[in-house]
């Protein structure tokens, strides 16, 4: 595995339990209406087929993206319950993961 997709793994599994936002972003975005965004409550973490799954128990909602294909993680946390991060794939899709506490 490279250093980048276990630093990726790492900071999704030291947060599982807690909310996860994703939000997918490119350059084509506004051109094109092409992106999404996803909250997972009490998220569940795990790596299958060379990706990252975070899924909700209750209502199985979920979210995945691949382990493979990175190349930059850009840490944006504020402190300790403010963690956020862009990773940027070399397909220049980017996903913007917020992650927080549950209420």
């Amino acid at each position: 595995m490279e250093i980048q997709t276990k630093q990726l793994y790492a900071r999704f599994k030291d947060n599982e339990g807690k909310n996860f936002d994703a939000i997918l972003q490119n350059e084509h975005e506004g051109n094109m209406g092409f992106g999404f965004m996803n909250t997972i409550k009490n998220g569940i973490v795990r790596a299958v087929n060379k990706k990252v799954i975070v899924s909700e128990p209750k209502t199985a909602n979920y979210f995945s993206l691949p382990l493979w294909g990175v190349e930059n993680i850009l840490d944006e946390s504020c402190g300790e319950y403010d963690i956020a991060f862009t990773v940027t794939y070399v397909n220049s899709y980017q996903l913007f993961i917020q992650i927080y506490e549950p209420y």
